[in-house]
């Protein structure tokens, strides 16, 4: 089974998968001063994640995220340390050593792991992410390259649950299926949109890990936009 467990560290690490490293570094753990804010953070982040992981910082590679679908692959370590290396939502690579970082603060962030052939993916699906279904994307290039989905795990990371997404009938109505309705307000499920879309290419659900960790309700653990920060939950993968 999957688990994702904290450590003494204060970094919540994922616990089951040979061969697989990944976690997030949340608000107990990241320490890094936003208040500033500028691309000067990034560095930052790099810092305490090469502490959390002893991966050198120009070969954790995180994206200006920009909520769309676009999904970038790493097939080679990098030369230099930069605080981006593209405008994307999605990282895959097989490369060894290469730490993929998903920043977010409500946004869900998906991992994929192609546990026969070696192979990972890091996805960032805020509601735009899960209208233009990133997931999907991901696991279709991981198919084109040989996955077969019996081999497939799909893991999602702490992020705002459906209990607490409160939305709007402009998103709602995108999401046919996905929207609970209480006491007169709409809530979206990206968890089980997501859980659903990885279904639908046959990945088995005993592969599917949902945290059910929620960064709105569970504030003090995990930074969370809605609630007012300015800090980022660093969700990390590598293999080893």
């Amino acid at each position: 089974m999957i688990h994702l467990l904290k450590d003494p560290q204060k970094i919540f690490r994922i616990h089951g998968l040979c061969g697989l490293q990944a976690g997030v570094i949340a608000k107990h753990a990241n320490l890094v001063d936003y208040s500033d804010g500028g691309i000067e953070v990034r560095f930052k982040e790099k810092i305490l994640l090469y502490k959390a992981t002893g991966i050198l910082p120009e070969h954790i590679v995180m994206l200006d995220q920009v909520h769309g679908k676009k999904i970038i692959e790493i097939q080679s370590p990098p030369l230099k340390n930069e605080a981006y290396v593209a405008q994307a939502d999605g990282f895959i690579t097989a490369v060894h050593g290469v730490c993929l970082v998903i920043r977010t603060a409500d946004c869900v962030p998906v991992i994929l792991y192609d546990n026969q052939n070696g192979v990972i993916s890091a996805l960032h699906s805020g509601w735009r992410g899960c209208a233009h279904n990133i997931t999907s994307e991901g696991i279709k290039l991981l198919l084109h390259q040989g996955t077969n989905p019996s081999s497939l795990y799909v893991m999602i990371l702490p992020s705002i649950s459906p209990a607490a997404y409160e939305i709007g009938q402009d998103v709602a109505f995108q999401f046919d299926g996905y929207v609970l309705q209480k006491e007169g307000k709409l809530y979206l499920d990206m968890w089980q949109h997501i859980k659903n879309t990885a279904l639908q290419y046959d990945v088995p659900e005993q592969n599917i890990f949902i945290s059910n960790m929620c960064t709105f309700r569970h504030n003090d653990e995990f930074f969370s936009y809605r609630k007012g920060d300015n800090g980022r939950n660093l969700n990390f993968v590598y293999l080893n």
